[in-house]
């Protein structure tokens, strides 16, 4: 009998950090050393830091969500309630979310059109990788939950859920260290946007 294949059988699952850095780097170390063409203090750059607020608590409120509902037990179960039944991945939206209020914070177009293409790639490759497993392992339940929740953008329309949930603290304890230090990525944003902005700054690129 073949055995399943797991999920980290998956070679763009195994290296999906590294495929993320090896893509965003490049692009964060131009944006670092690039002259910003929206400037503190601006209309436009109360505009991005309102976007980046909105988008950094929305990460936080859907990583939160998510591990509450799912927390401990993520291939035990078959999960479609809750973020689950407006989303199929709620806790990769969240991320997105927290990838884009980077480069919101930054004022950076550049690093979000990036994000984006890496997300593209992720859906394809990393997101496609666990959903075959899953698929694999709960059959024609997972497909019929796939036609009626999106991949990864939020219907709310969709949203259902049961009175009552099994809450795991540990999952929760594991995603709050997380959270936590994600906290500093407002006030290190803050800094290299004053550092951006310096006139003894080098200024190497120019982008958007």
């Amino acid at each position: 009998m073949e055995e399943m294949k797991t999920v980290g059988d998956s070679l763009a699952f195994r290296n999906r950090g590294i495929i993320g850095l090896l893509l965003l780097i490049p692009v964060g170390l131009a944006v670092l050393f690039s002259n910003p063409t929206v400037l503190e203090n601006t209309f436009f750059d109360f505009l991005f830091s309102a976007l980046a607020w909105l988008l950094f608590g929305t990460y936080i409120f859907f990583r939160i969500w998510a591990t509450i509902y799912v927390g401990g037990r993520k291939d035990s179960a078959l999960q479609t309630e809750g973020p689950y039944s407006i989303t199929r991945n709620p806790l990769y939206f969240g991320s997105l979310c927290f990838g884009l209020s980077a480069a919101c914070f930054l004022n950076s177009l550049s690093l979000a059109g990036t994000l984006m293409a890496v997300w593209f790639i992720y859906a394809r490759r990393v997101i496609k990788a666990e959903e075959h497993f899953l698929e694999g392992k709960f059959g024609e339940a997972f497909q019929e939950y796939c036609r009626r929740t999106p991949r990864l953008i939020p219907s709310p329309s969709l949203y259902r859920s049961s009175d009552s949930l099994n809450v795991k603290l540990k999952g929760l304890r594991i995603e709050g260290q997380r959270l936590l230090g994600a906290t500093l990525l407002p006030l290190s944003a803050e800094i290299l946007m004053h550092l951006r902005t310096a006139s003894w700054w080098p200024h190497w690129f120019q982008l958007p």
